[in-house]
């Protein structure tokens, strides 16, 4: 079989399977029963040089409250006209895995960070699993990662899923890129969803590159079709890198 005929035949194959799993799509998350919480922590300024000891410090925390660590997100380099924010050199996204709603839990934990001098809770928020090809295990290594949230219709959830799966397939080894996740926040809005899309490049010019699209012309199109669907005035972006275990 070509190339141009395995490419159809997943994309034949993706809206199908995205119908059989609309919950989670595809992926390990598929067997995956988690929830995922998203801390931004800010370092006391006199701290900030001693970033990953409290990295580890909040890991061994959190691991004692029952979550799996899955990422500590960090300060990426990027220019100053670059098109979303960053994190301070003295912030932290923390990323955690729990094996159930994961609320109990994070309070928990969030009480537990609110009692120490070194850090303080920007925001906390939890989301599920939508599609994570590697289950906890993070595929990445440094670089500069994209966490880009976007609003959409809850009708227009599975589409926009679809969308995104369809178009990765070219898009990902066209332009070495990597998919780490997809995640809807769990909130109490039913008309409106709220996905965390989190893409690594390996910097910075890489990602500009993908702003080509010129390029890959599969995944443009069904890139152009998602934009479409987006809850107009939604969309917000920041760019990290990432702290080595």
């Amino acid at each position: 079989m070509n190339n141009l005929s395995i490419v159809t035949l997943c994309r034949l194959l993706v809206p199908i399977l995205s119908f059989l799993l609309p919950a989670v799509g595809l992926g390990q998350s598929t067997s995956l029963n988690l929830t995922f919480s998203y801390t931004m922590l800010e370092i006391e300024s006199g701290n900030s040089l001693q970033l990953e000891s409290i990295g580890e410090e909040l890991l061994a925390e959190a691991t004692l409250k029952g979550a799996v660590p899955y990422a500590i997100w960090t300060f990426a380099n990027k220019p100053d006209d670059a098109p979303f924010a960053g994190l301070a050199k003295n912030q932290l996204g923390l990323m955690l895995a729990w094996e159930s709603d994961g609320s109990n839990q994070l309070n928990a934990l969030n009480e537990s960070l609110e009692t120490s001098t070194s850090v303080a809770i920007i925001s906390s928020r939890l989301f599920e699993p939508v599609y994570l090809p590697a289950g906890l295990e993070m595929p990445t290594d440094r670089g500069f990662y994209v966490h880009r949230e976007e609003e959409y219709k809850s009708v227009d959830i599975a589409k926009a899923v679809s969308l995104s799966q369809e178009a990765w397939i070219t898009w990902e080894p066209h332009w070495g890129v990597k998919v780490v996740g997809l995640f809807r926040e769990v909130n109490h809005n039913t008309a409106i969803v709220n996905l965390n899309r989190i893409v690594w490049y390996p910097s910075y010019d890489a990602w500009l590159a993908t702003r080509n699209f010129n390029e890959d012309m599969e995944s443009a199109l069904r890139f152009r079709e998602r934009r479409t669907l987006l809850v107009p005035g939604s969309g917000v972006a920041i760019a990290t890198d990432r702290l080595l275990p």
